[in-house]
């Protein structure tokens, strides 16, 4: 069986498809392989050109029939760094863990699962998370105090869902247990240990025939109080969403209000104590032109309203805006694409902060398998 799965890999990789590779299969058990390998060169605005990893990474998904409907399957994904990179003179780890959970799968029962999983919030808020290099700024999904996978927006960690469609209803619902730092996320004098004393969230959204979705989610994630976010205890964020797609078009819009949960000055420990964010998303497929080619805009916003100094709430006028252009070519199982981004941040005070957000040009080579 070994050298059967180990040939089935070797002739997928040298066919080169675009998608995941199916390995193995012989109508119980299944096993594939995906991901991506892809690097960018990005210019912005104060800062020389230089290469960087693009989210490369490469998954497992294992899958097994276990009768009366129900399948059990895992994922397991690792992302990797197809270049060397560097920070505070230290080489980052060349893998890290982007996904890994198991569950049970049924057609009318639904899914459930446990491990590291994409939460609920991306079932909806990712909606406008499409763009080919940069996107996904004010919605929340990859902030919180450590980030949206600890804090439960992103690739949750240590969290259990389930999910079902009735029709064209879909349901997601997940449950984040308690999980906690190891004391060093800032390095700095304060205390700075974080515990998350468990979290919640659920997402609803409703297809069309038309190709038109709508979509909301809501969650909350409970912390123990904390020297470095004092008052702080509980985030929140509640989001809408709605979007058009078929052959030709994408157009996609979300909105959502937040407290205690973006970092609209992105500063280490400073949480927006409650904030409001929208994102839009447009694009066009154009065969007729190349097959293969789009174009693509796109605008993030996320505003500040209240801010917390010294355990109190104050008025806040932070803001960070940003609006992108962009091109994809995609041919076999490869992806070029090119992005311009203008963005601009503001700071509590609302004067303008100096930072990477202006104008940014970048181009990305991506392989797909």
């Amino acid at each position: 069986m070994q050298k059967k799965l180990l040939a089935a890999v070797v002739a997928s990789l040298v066919a080169g498809q675009a998608m995941a590779l199916e390995v193995y299969n012989d109508d119980t058990t299944s096993l594939s392989i995906g991901g991506r390998i892809g690097v960018k060169a990005e210019k912005a605005e104060g800062s020389s050109a230089g290469m960087k990893n693009d989210s490369s990474r490469i998954n497992f998904k294992f899958a097994h029939k276990l009768g009366n409907g129900w399948t059990g399957h895992g994922v397991a994904e690792w992302g990797f760094r197809a270049k060397d990179e560097y920070k505070d003179g230290a080489k980052e780890d060349t893998f890290f863990n982007r996904l890994g959970f198991v569950g049970l799968d049924h057609d009318t029962y639904g899914k459930i699962t446990a491990g590291k999983s994409w939460s609920v919030m991306f079932d909806v808020n990712g909606w406008t998370d499409s763009y080919a290099i940069g996107g996904g700024k004010a919605m929340g999904l990859y902030d919180g105090r450590l980030g949206g996978d600890f804090d439960g927006s992103a690739r949750a960690d240590d969290v259990l869902q389930y999910r079902n469609s009735f029709g064209g209803l879909n349901v997601g619902v997940q449950y984040q247990l308690e999980g906690h730092n190891d004391g060093a996320y800032l390095e700095n004098t304060v205390d700075d240990r974080i515990k998350r004393k468990s979290g919640a969230g659920v997402s609803l959204s409703y297809d069309l025939p038309m190709g038109l979705s709508l979509g909301a989610t809501y969650a909350e994630t409970e912390y123990e109080e904390s020297a470095l976010f004092k008052g702080q205890k509980k985030s929140k964020a509640a989001t809408v969403g709605t979007k058009f797609e078929n052959e030709m078009l994408k157009l996609a819009a979300t909105y959502g209000q937040f407290e205690n949960k973006t970092s609209t000055i992105k500063s280490a420990g400073d949480l927006d104590k409650k904030s409001t964010g929208l994102e839009l998303f447009a694009q066009v497929n154009l065969p007729q032109v190349v097959d293969g080619f789009a174009l693509y805009t796109g605008y993030n916003q996320l505003e500040a309203d209240k801010q917390m100094v010294s355990g109190k709430e104050a008025n806040s006028k932070a803001e960070f805006k940003e609006f992108a252009l962009g091109a994809i070519y995609k041919t076999g199982p490869m992806q070029f694409a090119f992005e311009w981004a203008d963005g601009e941040r503001k700071g509590h005070d609302g004067k303008k902060i100096k930072d990477k957000s202006g104008d940014t040009y970048s181009v990305n080579a991506r392989y797909y398998f």
